[in-house]
C-alpha cells in the first residue's frame, strides 16, 4: 500500500487560482488544502471527484424531455451522433447557428473556441462578454479598479467597505483576506445581505434587508449622497449627464439615518 503523498497543484474553481496541496494515497484523493490563500475552494475537492452522481460515460435520452430515462452509451456512438447532429444544422442553417458559451478561467475554453472556429462559428462567448469583462470595465470607470475580485494591498487601503448579498469567505477568500486586513487597519464594514452570513457576523454595520429590496437601499443611500452634497460638484458637472434626474428620483426613497 502507498504512503499518503502530498501534491502541489493549482486550483481551477474559481478565477484567482489559488494554490492547493493534494493529500494522495494509493491513486486517490483524501482531500486538499490550501497553500496560498487560507480557504480556497477545498472542503467538497474530495466529493467533486469521488461523487456517486458524476457522469463517467455518455448517457443518451431515451424518454420524455424532463423523464430522467438514459440509457448508457459508447464514446462512439456519443460522439458520432453529436457530430452528424451539428453537420445536420451545418448544412440547414449555416455554420454560425451553433453557439457555446461557459464560465471563466477553465483549460478548457481555448479548445472549445478553437473548435467552434474550425467549424465555422464565431459564437463563442463565456464570462468575458457575460459577466466578468463588462463588470470589469464598468468598475475601472467607476472606481478606477475592480473591487470584485482584487488584490490584498489595495483592500488594505479602503476606509470602508461595503457588501450587497456578498459572501467572500467561502467564494473569493484572497477578497476575505484583504477585508480582513483592512478591518485590522481600522477599516468599516458594511454589509447588506438577507442572510446572516460569515461576512455579516463580523461587520460593523449589518443590514438586514427583505429579499429584492436592494435598489431601494442604494437609492436611499444616493439620496443621503446627494441632500448632504457629499459628492464630487466638479465632476459631476463635468462628467454626469442626467444627475438632476437622479436626485428627484432618489428623493422617493428617504431615509431615516444621517451621516453626521
Amino acid at each position: 500500500m502507498d504512503k499518503e503523498e502530498i501534491k502541489t497543484a493549482i486550483c481551477m474553481w474559481c478565477k484567482p487560482h489559488c494554490g492547493a496541496k493534494l493529500y494522495v494515497k494509493d491513486g486517490r484523493l483524501i482531500r486538499m488544502e490550501p497553500s496560498t490563500h487560507k480557504g480556497c475552494r477545498a472542503a467538497r475537492a474530495k466529493e467533486y471527484f469521488y461523487h456517486h452522481d458524476r457522469l463517467k460515460y455518455p448517457l443518451k435520452r431515451v424518454g420524455d424531455r424532463g423523464s430522467g430515462r438514459w440509457e448508457q452509451i459508447s464514446w462512439k456512438q456519443g460522439l458520432d451522433e453529436v457530430a452528424a447532429r451539428l453537420q445536420e444544422i451545418k448544412d440547414k442553417y449555416g455554420a454560425e447557428a451553433v453557439a457555446a458559451g461557459g464560465g471563466t478561467s477553465r483549460t478548457y475554453e481555448e479548445f472549445r473556441q478553437r473548435f467552434l472556429y474550425l467549424f465555422g462559428s464565431p459564437n463563442v462567448a463565456w464570462g468575458g462578454q457575460q459577466c466578468h469583462g463588462n463588470s470589469a470595465v464598468v468598475s475601472s470607470m467607476t472606481f478606477g479598479w475592480f473591487p470584485h475580485w482584487t488584490e490584498t494591498d489595495k483592500l488594505e487601503k479602503s476606509k470602508c467597505i461595503f457588501l450587497i448579498g456578498r459572501n467572500p469567505p467561502p467564494s473569493f477568500q484572497h477578497t476575505w483576506e484583504g477585508i480582513l486586513a483592512a478591518k485590522k487597519k481600522g477599516s468599516k464594514l458594511i454589509v447588506a445581505d438577507p442572510r446572516l452570513t460569515e461576512t455579516a457576523e463580523q461587520a460593523d454595520i449589518f443590514l438586514q434587508l427583505r429579499p429584492g429590496t436592494d435598489c431601494a437601499l442604494l437609492m436611499a443611500i444616493i439620496n443621503v449622497v446627494i441632500e448632504e452634497e457629499l459628492y464630487d460638484k466638479e465632476f459631476v458637472t463635468k462628467w454626469c449627464h442626467g444627475f438632476d434626474k437622479l436626485a428627484e428620483r432618489a428623493k422617493e426613497y428617504l431615509t431615516t439615518f444621517k451621516t453626521s
